[in-house]
């Protein structure tokens, strides 16, 4: 509890089976002392910027981790990367940590949800194993062939010129290999075959040591060969082109032989597996080749970085292996006439119920009886998270930050760690209510394994399943920080500063204007949907009003926004806006804008000032100050990016980088600039007393006050003051925000355009009666109640502009408050892709089908049930 033990470094006992924090004071936190319980599942929750992921991720996991490296070696600590100590007098009783973020997932243009999950892993071993090599010519399995017949077909490909015995020795391993060399030597042998080049064995090449290579030494006797190769052997001939030669598979057909089946045959990471025409990327788009680069392996990591960047359509789907990603001898394997190229297109759920077909005798029953149950649990992993509909091979890059983060969780729940504490960031984004229980229920089966979980998140049911709920605030910012309430849920209800007690005890009364809007009489809509797995469905939504597209994960949403709607719309306004088949309405509209939720910025030198684009019109204001003018300032002089007026000790930055051995990198402020940002020069200037420097400094409350008279400047910030960021600073880096505060800077840069665009058409009288579509995905994201209702008056107040908002939800707060609702379902994936129910959200409510209204009519009624009532009313469901 706050106040429970002053806070002196390293002198204060710890509550049994408590994580002690004492005095914390990272970023905006108040010298804050907490007891975190252990073995507990606890919700830290509050207004988005009291400091949740502050305490969470930035002391307790980060602490856990750089305690963990210390344990290491001064040597390996070079290679990784050093975590800052945080600004806390003391904490004691941390164990080992483990984050999983709300992040989108980390890996390559080559990772899918299989590779990330690890099922591809065990695909691979399984279909090496057990599977059948097929001839990929013949289509026709492969057979033993004797050690005569190898040496007759060597014989004949010897009669069409010379050729080079060959017996490999090392097959797409990494390492440097000279050990094989000096083998080879001993062995009277002088010539090998290294990565498809001859050396001889005194002139052994120094190879790369984390590339895979692969090497065969050259022999005399093609029994030698296949001695030495374990059954393979290889020709290389006149041509340079390689055979192989093995007695245990070959084709009966055409005579074509195979080497042994090996789990990296699988894998389009390995050039012993991939395509060679799209190196196993599944597309193919025009390579830039940097001539800088030397190293194959540094080649290939600049192709998968530029694939990352890749823009929509540039890329195609590949001729060769048509998005297989693998070469046609690994896409020939089968297992139960089934190649694994097209298993791992299933969904997570069909491939379960297809693992679960496979049935083995003898020999195969011992080798699949440690593989199978591997992969059937992690598949069941994924579908307690809720994740069941996600194809395998979808690449990992396009899931969302709630995919992800479910991703991880399914991975933490089959390695059977103990003892860990676990760090979420608000795991039921994404989820619709109804998966929610299954989250909850994986939640506590970790709790249950002897971990323990700290969970940042808003949700009202996993407040209610949590043992302890930690309450920060009282409210953002340089006004939040504090610990305002800790305890049970009517603990934290009974607590009077609370703004959660308050929304607990209080819910938000829907519609929240007091009615709502009529349907009206223009319409715009989609005919025949049928992207990824809607089912040529027809969808129409009213004109300026707000309408929600509403399902379980999975159901077709997005696909109904982002795959059909936004490309026709946009197809439809770039050709004139005329009528079709497919889409009606859009000659109504005059422009389409979305707001996704990719980041905003990376660096110290992206502010929500220069993002938002204040900052250019703060720049001219300051060029037209009098003494700038007479100096000659342009409004360049004023960026705190460029040559000229920043200060060049720190390239405005307003912080030096100190880089040390072994130690986290440290920053501290410039001592030219104190931390400004500009020369003296530049802070001369000053415009109503300020400086651009104290600019920089001020909250955008402070801010919007102060350029009131500035309409361009003024009108931005206050809508961000309205959506609840008025305490972020001008200057504040971007990096800093949290996933909450960034989601809303995007969406009010996006508003800003449309609502400065209808201002300036009523000002001129020339209104052409069009409106502007904005869509939405989840904009609530990291958003407390008290913040969603902030959110809403922004969304309504734009619809009263005119304007049209389309929002992608499963906050049941923003679907109880819409205008309209389309619920798509019922379930998802190949069960989903339908209109289940539309209309207000009333009618919804009395839907029979729809997966929404027994959790809406909830909603709407004002009911709050006990845990256990809903969760029975949803496994109804």
């Amino acid at each position: 509890a706050p106040g429970r033990m002053p806070g002196a470094a390293g002198g204060t006992p710890t509550l049994p089976g408590c994580i002690s924090i004492h005095g914390a004071r990272q970023h905006n936190l108040r010298n804050i002392h907490v007891e975190v319980p252990r073995d507990e599942l606890v919700v830290i929750t509050g207004l988005s910027g009291s400091g949740k992921s502050t305490l969470a991720f930035d002391i307790l996991f980060a602490e856990g981790q750089r305690r963990f490296l210390d344990s290491m070696s001064t040597y390996a600590r070079q290679f990784v990367e050093q975590l800052e100590k945080p600004d806390v007098d003391s904490i004691s009783g941390l164990p080992p940590s483990v984050a999983i973020e709300q992040r989108i997932t980390q890996g390559g243009g080559k990772s899918t949800v299989a590779t990330v999950t690890e099922v591809y892993h065990f695909l691979r071993l399984l279909f090496a194993k057990v599977g059948t090599q097929f001839c990929p010519k013949c289509d026709v399995a492969v057979e033993k062939q004797s050690v005569s017949s190898a040496i007759a077909k060597a014989a004949q490909l010897a009669k069409r010129g010379r050729i080079k015995v060959l017996a490999p020795l090392v097959k797409a391993r990494k390492g440097f290999h000279t050990e094989v060399a000096a083998w080879a030597k001993r062995q009277g042998f002088t010539e090998l075959l290294v990565d498809g080049k001859i050396e001889h064995v005194d002139r052994f090449p120094k190879l790369e040591r984390f590339r895979e290579h692969s090497i065969d030494v050259v022999v005399d006797d093609v029994r030698r060969a296949l001695e030495l190769g374990k059954g393979t052997a290889r020709i290389l001939d006149a041509k340079k082109k390689l055979h192989v030669l093995s007695t245990e598979m070959s084709c009966p057909s055409c005579g074509q032989s195979f080497e042994e089946l090996d789990p990296r045959l699988f894998s389009f990471n390995s050039p012993h597996g991939w395509c060679a025409e799209c190196r196993g990327f599944g597309e193919v788009w025009k390579v830039r080749v940097d001539p800088r680069l030397d190293s194959q392996l540094d080649i290939e990591l600049d192709q998968e970085r530029q694939h990352q960047w890749l823009d929509e359509g540039e890329a195609q789907p590949c001729g060769s292996c048509e998005g297989v990603r693998l070469n046609p001898v690994a896409r020939a394997v089968r297992l139960r006439d089934c190649a694994i190229g097209e298993v791992a297109a299933l969904s997570a759920a069909e491939l379960l119920a297809w693992v679960k077909t496979l049935k083995f005798a003898g020999r195969e029953k011992i080798i699949a009886a440690d593989i199978v149950p591997e992969i059937g649990q992690r598949l069941l992993f994924m579908s307690q998270v809720g994740l069941g509909y996600l194809a395998l091979g979808r690449a990992a890059k396009t899931l969302s930050g709630g995919e992800s983060q479910r991703i991880r969780l399914a991975a933490q729940l089959g390695s059977n760690l103990r003892g860990v504490l676990y760090v979420l960031d608000e795991p039921t984004i994404g989820l619709h209510a109804r998966d929610n229980v299954r989250l909850l229920e994986t939640l506590t089966a970790l709790k249950a394994k002897g971990n323990s979980l700290v969970v940042v998140e808003h949700d009202e049911d996993t407040m209610r399943a949590a043992d302890t709920i930690i309450d920060l605030g009282p409210g953002a910012g340089t006004r939040g920080g504090e610990v305002v309430a800790c305890g049970t849920l009517a603990e934290i209800q009974r607590a009077p500063r609370s703004a959660t007690g308050r929304w607990l005890r209080e819910p938000m009364v829907h519609p929240s204007r007091g009615e709502r809007r009529g349907p009206g009489e223009q319409w715009i809509e989609v005919r025949g949907a049928s992207a990824n797995n809607l089912k040529n469905i027809d969808v129409r939504f009213p004109l300026r009003r707000l309408s929600v597209i509403t399902g379980v994960s999975g159901s077709g949403k997005s696909s109904l926004m982002r795959g059909v709607l936004k490309p026709a719309v946009t197809a439809a306004l770039a050709r004139g806006a005329k009528k079709t088949n497919a889409l009606r309405g859009a000659e109504l509209l005059a422009a389409i804008y979305e707001v996704d939720q990719s980041p905003i910025g990376k660096t110290s030198r992206s502010t929500p000032a220069t993002y938002l684009g204040v900052f250019d019109e703060v720049r001219k204001l300051y060029a037209q100050v009098p003494l700038a003018r007479m100096r000659g300032y342009t409004a360049s002089r004023f960026s705190f990016n460029t040559d000229g007026g920043r200060c060049e000790t720190c390239a405005g930055q307003g912080v030096i980088k100190i880089e040390m051995n072994f130690l986290p990198t440290s920053y501290i402020a410039c001592s030219d600039c104190r931390g400004r940002r500009y020369n003296a020069a530049t802070l001369e200037v000053l415009w109503n007393e300020r400086s651009i420097g104290d600019v920089m400094e001020m909250t955008l409350e402070q801010a919007a006050e102060f350029f009131r008279a500035q309409t361009k400047i003024h009108r931005p910030l206050q809508l961000l003051c309205d959506t609840g960021l008025g305490y972020l600073h001008l200057g504040q880096a971007s990096p800093t925000l949290s996933g909450g505060e960034a989601q809303r800077l995007k969406l009010v840069s996006e508003l800003t355009r449309g609502l400065g665009r209808s201002e300036t058409a009523k000002l001129r009288g020339v209104s052409d009666g069009k409106s502007t579509l904005y869509l939405l995905e989840e904009p609530t994201i990291g958003l407390h109640p008290a913040d969603v209702a902030e959110l809403l008056k922004v969304l309504h107040r734009l619809v009263d502009d005119g304007h049209t908002v389309i929002v992608i939800e499963h906050h049941l707060g923003v679907i109880a408050d819409a205008d309209y609702v389309v619920d798509i379902g019922p379930e998802a994936g190949a069960d989903g892709g339908e209109v289940v129910a539309c209309g207000t959200p009333e009618e919804i409510a009395r839907s029979k089908t729809s997966r929404t209204a027994p959790f809406l009519r909830e909603v709407l009624s004002e009911v709050r049930v006990k845990p256990t009532r809903r969760r029975h009313a949803i496994r109804a469901s």
